[in-house]
């Protein structure tokens, strides 16, 4: 949202930018906490940019660009009490609706930016290849939950109940079940220009509802 030409008069760059929308994005979390809402998640569509060394190559510093993303998810969420908080690596899942650019590259290169950010919950989606091995779930603290990102949000793909249960067992020989919670890998219209139909997004989720239902009572 950050233009150089058009912004730099108020926010000499795009950091100063980012930086400047920090207290008005804690604002809106302290809000949300004092209505009693459950959970509050952080959407991140920058800092898995980093996962793709085509990305990296752009940035003199790439692991400083992803500290910096990083500090500020942090600062937005820092001593917010009573609620739980949550981050979601956006990969661009909404990419492959709009036909743009789909980044590819396992967790890895993040790892140690991952282990930084102070949410309960870590969203991290995983219904294509190019998101590499669940062996990461490993390097990652203990404290954190993580939405598992085990339903496509592809328009015109249905994963079966058993595909989504067979995708959150593969989680299952890195992480404890009670960590584990299921999501779609990401919204089912992400962006104004997607076409969605609303029945199938109501079969994916009565899927992914069925999927939970069998995974509950076979681990309990």
């Amino acid at each position: 949202m950050w233009d150089k030409e058009k912004s730099s008069c108020a926010y000499p760059t795009r950091e100063a930018f980012a930086r400047a929308c920090v207290p008005f994005l804690r604002r809106e979390v302290e809000l949300l906490r004092d209505e009693g809402v459950f959970i509050i998640q952080i959407d991140d569509p920058h800092l898995c940019l980093f996962v793709d060394e085509d990305v990296r190559s752009q940035y003199d510093d790439p692991d400083g660009a992803a500290d910096f993303a990083v500090d500020l998810n942090n600062e937005v969420i820092d001593g917010i009490d009573n609620v739980k908080t949550a981050v979601h690596l956006c990969r661009r899942a909404g990419a492959r609706v709009r036909g743009e650019i789909e980044h590819q590259g396992g967790y890895n290169p993040i790892l140690k930016q991952l282990g930084r950010l102070t949410a309960d919950h870590l969203t991290m989606e995983f219904t294509t290849p190019g998101a590499g091995d669940m062996s990461v779930f490993r390097q990652l603290p203990e404290r954190m939950e993580i939405g598992l990102g085990c339903v496509s949000c592809q328009p015109g793909q249905i994963d079966s109940p058993e595909t989504i249960v067979d995708r959150v067992e593969m989680a299952l020989k890195h992480l404890a079940p009670e960590r584990i919670t299921l999501n779609p890998d990401c919204g089912f219209a992400p962006g104004s220009a997607a076409v969605v139909d609303i029945d199938e997004v109501y079969t994916k989720l009565k899927n992914e509802a069925e999927a939970a239902r069998r995974l509950r009572e076979k681990y309990g």
